[in-house]
């Protein structure tokens, strides 16, 4: 069964802390489904996520309407098709109780989608559905309640000179270097998608394509998504089937600033770009001219 493998993994990752502003927060969650097998996959996934506090479980909808009216709540994982009330129902009727609620419905069918994200809903995740599903949903959920306890993170992308990744003033530490140049590398396509051949070309140059090289830019993935999660940051990265993109809304970078004609963005700009990694001078020229551009129209 689905579950057994998941429990055979229960130990993988399990001492992961999420740091948030300099200390751990807790978001408190309930899970919402009328079947109680998906109610134990559910909870097991989410208990991997120290700061995550698993408030109640209901395959009864309205047992959890009750329980929302009377309690602090900050997420909800919600079924769509349950007797009596559908899943948009429950949170239609959750939201008028705390407005601020977050969800993400679970369900076999995709039909559902667009009205669940008119009830704006932070996620949709169809069955049969894993680890990493749920690990963005609830990044997902962690940015958004951020958000609305004004309490967001300052996150800041470095590349004029050398490539770092800040949050909060502190740079983040990565455990592989191969990661973090990843991480560049997916920057530098400001939300382009990266294919697993293209990446492996220019952070393996002088390695041929093989399974041994794979092998190795999946480690560098794996790696990059545990640095990520680790600091709440998971939201950023979408990766499906060795292509990737990364999320570039909200996200404050000195190149994304050149690139959209900020004159602050251009005056830092040194002729130097993520300078730790080879591939990069590639991009060189188009940020020269684009920086001589925005000069140039701030002058006259």
């Amino acid at each position: 069964m689905r579950i057994l493998r998941l429990r055979a993994e229960k130990e993988k990752g399990a001492g992961r802390q999420y740091i948030f502003h300099g200390r751990r927060q807790t978001m408190k969650i309930i899970l919402i489904d009328d079947e109680p097998l998906i109610l134990e996959e559910l909870s097991y996934l989410c208990e991997k996520h120290k700061d995550i506090e698993i408030c109640g479980k209901f395959v009864n909808p309205k047992q959890a309407l009750q329980y929302v009216a009377g309690h602090p709540v900050d997420f909800a994982f919600c079924d769509i098709r349950m007797p009596g009330i559908t899943g948009l129902e429950l949170l239609d009727q959750m939201h008028k109780e705390k407005p601020d609620l977050q969800a993400a419905f679970v369900t076999a069918y995709d039909q559902y989608a667009f009205d669940a994200y008119q009830l704006d809903a932070c996620d949709y995740l169809l069955k049969p559905f894993g680890q990493e599903e749920v690990d963005r949903a609830l990044d997902k959920a962690r940015r958004l309640v951020r958000t609305e306890q004004k309490d967001e993170m300052q996150l800041e992308i470095h590349t004029f000179g050398r490539f770092d990744l800040f949050l909060n003033g502190h740079a983040i530490d990565f455990s592989s270097r191969k990661a973090k140049e990843l991480l560049a590398l997916l920057v530098a396509r400001r939300g382009g998608i990266v294919e697993m051949e293209f990446a492996v070309d220019l952070l393996w140059e002088e390695e041929p394509f093989s399974e041994q090289v794979k092998g190795r830019f999946r480690k560098a993935v794996m790696n990059l998504k545990n640095t990520l999660r680790d600091h709440g940051l998971l939201w950023m990265l979408h990766s499906e089937r060795g292509r990737m993109y990364l999320e570039t809304k909200g996200v404050s970078c000195d190149y994304y600033g050149l690139m959209e004609g900020q004159i602050h963005a251009a005056e830092k700009f040194s002729d130097e770009f993520m300078a730790q990694y080879s591939w990069s001078e590639a991009f060189l020229p188009v940020l020269e001219r684009q920086a001589g551009i925005v000069m140039s129209n701030y002058s006259n």
